[in-house]
């Protein structure tokens, strides 16, 4: 090859290198890949948009709405990161059942004004992520499956900080066994949707929800809260929750679903020795 069809080769190359680096789809190739966030940074809704967040966004205001008011009071989100089990609203003070320091007894932690301090550690968790005064997106989400809110370090999963967390946990709604959320951290609180599953326990639904209670849904509990057996767990397997949560999902959501029903055979009069049956 001589050195002018050598020279008009090499210029046509570089003319495609250019051309195609600069189109959109080559680099999104290489690009968006190499930036990773951690923790509570993580996007829930880039990847569940249409699933878990539209199924969220879709559900009976009041509750969404009740849910956002959760996440975004910091006093309860501080409570569930120190593993509250109850409140008192006169002293300022949330009791626990977590013995951080290994002194012998459980922590206790004062209001001074603007935030919670125990043995010269101060906190006040806010899962207003972005700081634009209003909880949204990703921000809900971290409510219920933040790790940091289970007391769980984030270094049992330093990327992934999320887990699972069942209507009826502890600290959330209840269970027959463990009631450890304190309405008077809200406003508008109520007892009886912090203790719901004692209460279902013994009323019209007991039945229903002390049966599913006794049984083992064989699914993991991701992690047990602050080293603690769930009050929700299956009664035979402690690393498993019982059926009891899904008895929150049979009358509070829904699924759609098509079926048919088949009648019953029609009774044959022709047979005199036909058995008798109920007539259809």
């Amino acid at each position: 090859m001589d050195a002018k069809k050598l020279v008009l080769y090499i210029m046509l190359v570089s003319s495609l290198i250019v051309i195609l680096s600069q189109t959109p789809q080559i680099q999104a190739i290489g690009r968006g890949q190499h930036t990773f966030v951690n923790g509570r940074n993580v996007d829930c809704v880039a990847c569940h948009r249409y699933d878990a967040y539209q199924d969220l966004n879709n559900s009976q205001s009041a509750v969404l709405e009740m849910h956002k008011s959760a996440a975004g009071n910091k006093n309860y989100t501080t409570y569930l990161e120190v593993g509250g089990i109850s409140y008192d609203p006169v002293a300022g003070l949330i009791y626990t059942n977590v013995d951080s320091d290994n002194n012998g007894t459980n922590d206790t932690w004062a209001w001074n004004g603007s935030i919670w301090v125990y043995n010269n550690t101060a906190k006040l968790y806010d899962l207003d992520l972005n700081g634009d005064g209003t909880i949204e997106g990703s921000e809900i989400c971290k409510l219920c499956h933040n790790l940091e809110l289970m007391g769980v370090s984030t270094a049992a999963s330093e990327v992934h900080t999320v887990g699972i967390r069942y209507c009826d946990d502890d600290r959330c709604h209840g269970n027959k066994n463990k009631q450890y959320n304190d309405y008077r951290l809200f406003q508008d609180g109520r007892a009886s949707i912090m203790r719901v599953g004692a209460i279902l326990n013994t009323s019209v639904h007991g039945g229903f929800y002390s049966a599913a209670a006794s049984m083992d849904s064989n699914n993991s509990i991701y992690f047990h809260s602050y080293g603690q057996v769930a009050g929700n767990a299956a009664p035979n397997n402690s690393d498993n929750v019982s059926v009891s949560p899904f008895t929150c999902v049979g009358c509070h959501s829904y699924i759609n679903v098509s079926g048919s029903v088949r009648p019953s055979p029609l009774f044959n009069h022709s047979d005199i020795n036909a058995p008798k049956s109920r007539y259809t």
